[in-house]
């Protein structure tokens, strides 16, 4: 049987409390043997492109469980610059990046699991889980969240895919009217996001 590190909080005499910590959570006799993967999950209701990471959250523990594993699942914060931008927001969009990575160092080391799965997306979120994932040395998987479809508007009898900088470009014209810019703001735009999305899956 392999030795887990997440034994450290499983076995022995000395680890009665955190075992029935553990149960609390849901785990049985039968789990203490079994590895536990910590399943890192940025949903949050605040960035479009992170609200369905719930569900893929959900699917990414079923699969554990299936393949013999202990899913526990925890959420990292999740900063939007589009919303930021323009106000004091922007100044808390990079340093979460600092805040993402040693929070996940913080969870994942404190209760001893075994391996990781970082469900991410955008480009604080994912380089956040990459540095904690290279602090702590243990086998990580990552999972995008995947890309969004582009926005529609009718404008004219004309449906048109548009994203943030169309908007922006239309909000900068002063003979578009104030409804039709609204009509323009739709998402997606991702200018730096696609290249760390890139980065957990170069060989």
């Amino acid at each position: 049987m392999p030795k887990y590190r997440s034994a450290t909080t499983t076995h022995g005499r000395n680890m009665a409390g955190a075992r029935a910590l553990w149960r609390a959570t849901g785990m049985t006799d039968s789990d203490f043997g079994k590895p536990i993967i910590a399943v890192v999950n940025s949903f949050t209701q605040f960035v479009p492109g992170h609200v369905h990471l719930r569900d893929l959250g959900k699917l990414v523990a079923e699969q554990i469980e299936a393949s013999g594993g202990v899913a526990k699942e925890f959420n990292t914060i999740a900063v939007d610059d589009g919303i930021a931008m323009g106000h004091g927001g922007m100044l808390y969009s990079l340093p979460s990046r600092e805040l993402i990575a040693d929070s996940v160092e913080y969870m994942v080391n404190a209760h001893c699991a075994d391996a990781m799965v970082c469900i991410s997306n955008c480009d604080k979120i994912t380089p956040g889980m990459l540095m904690a994932s290279l602090r702590l040395n243990i086998p990580v998987i990552f999972v995008s969240g995947g890309p969004m479809e582009a926005g529609k508007t009718k404008l004219s009898d004309q449906i048109i895919k548009l994203d943030l900088v169309d908007a922006m470009i239309q909000g900068a014209d002063p003979k578009v009217s104030d409804d039709q810019v609204t009509r323009w703001s739709a998402p997606p735009v991702q200018p730096a996001a696609p290249a760390p999305a890139c980065l957990p899956l170069t060989p």
